[in-house]
């Protein structure tokens, strides 16, 4: 039972998101209006967040390291493909 209880997390709302996310209200807006970041609005008014999408978001676009770069390069010069 606990453990399903701990799934459940209260949404963020447009306040709480921005200072998750280190962001402005009115950029956290625009980024809604837009349909670049997942979130909900119930009511068709308030905005909310669930943290874990807001997180998924955050990953979405990794910046590989150095080593990372060269070891593609490497593997793009041999096999002569581009895998991503």
């Amino acid at each position: 039972m606990r453990a399903c209880l701990k799934q459940l997390t209260k949404p963020l709302t447009l306040q709480e998101a921005a200072k998750f996310l280190n962001l402005s209200q009115s950029h956290l807006y625009k980024l809604t209006s837009e349909r670049k970041i997942p979130h909900f609005k119930p009511s068709g008014k308030k905005i909310y967040f669930d943290k874990s999408e807001l997180i998924q978001w955050l990953k979405r676009k990794p910046a590989r390291t150095q080593e990372e770069t060269e070891e593609k390069a490497a593997s793009y010069n041999v096999s002569g493909k581009g895998a991503v």
